[in-house]
């Protein structure tokens, strides 16, 4: 087995579908929203990191010293960002609703104060391109990223100034969720048992923003 090592990962897309309470991705239309103006993420695990045991003698030794190992708690995924306020983004990740006029999302309004905006989460994929040694790998070059559950949070106004572009930041606790199964296109060859995953593909799913209908 062998590893080709990418240095560097550059991101394309994603995918975000709402999710029923079971944690299936419900079949029919706008369930499911793809696009190609996310800009970067970052996802990690947390750790539970017990106390250390610790008991000297009476001549101040230590005689006995145990720390408990480390366990992970779940998963993290902060800092996504996307380069415009696009309301159907907000819509699935924060819940709200899409404005529209004439068949055109025109604008989005927050959700209600004291509603659970998206008591179920959402899925998030996101698909990246490996650069192996400065260079496009030359065979599997995408990374697919899974995380089965997510709740979604804004982590930072929106703010309108002459220097810094409206970017909307979001971060989220992951959680597994095994009835994601194989993924609104039944295409995901791995299982949803844990809070994140990837896998090197050859190809990339067309990302321009849309809805998606799943089946």
């Amino acid at each position: 087995m062998t590893y080709d090592g990418a240095g560097s990962l550059f991101a394309l897309g994603m995918r975000i579908c709402k999710l029923a309470a079971d944690g299936s991705v419900p079949v029919g239309a706008a369930n499911c929203y793809k696009t190609n103006v996310m800009v970067k993420v970052d996802v990690g695990l947390s750790m539970n990191t017990p106390n250390a045991v610790s008991q000297n003698s009476g001549a101040g030794n230590i005689c006995l010293f145990y720390q408990p190992p480390s366990t992970v708690q779940g998963g993290t995924l902060k800092n996504l960002t996307v380069c415009e306020p696009d309301p159907n983004i907000l819509q699935f990740l924060m819940g709200g609703t899409v404005i529209t006029a004439s068949g055109a999302d025109i604008g989005y309004q927050a959700p209600a104060v004291g509603a659970a905006p998206t008591p179920n989460g959402v899925s998030i994929e996101f698909w990246t391109r490996a650069i192996l040694n400065g260079a496009v790998a030359p065979t599997l070059p995408y990374y697919h990223w899974v995380l089965p559950r997510a709740q979604v949070v804004l982590s930072s106004e929106f703010t309108a100034e002459e220097t810094n572009p409206l970017m909307p930041v979001f971060d989220a606790t992951l959680s597994e969720n095994t009835l994601w199964g194989t993924g609104p296109n039944m295409a995901w060859s791995g299982d949803s048992s844990k809070v994140w995953q990837f896998k090197r593909e050859a190809t990339l799913p067309d990302l321009t923003p849309g809805l998606v209908v799943t089946a």
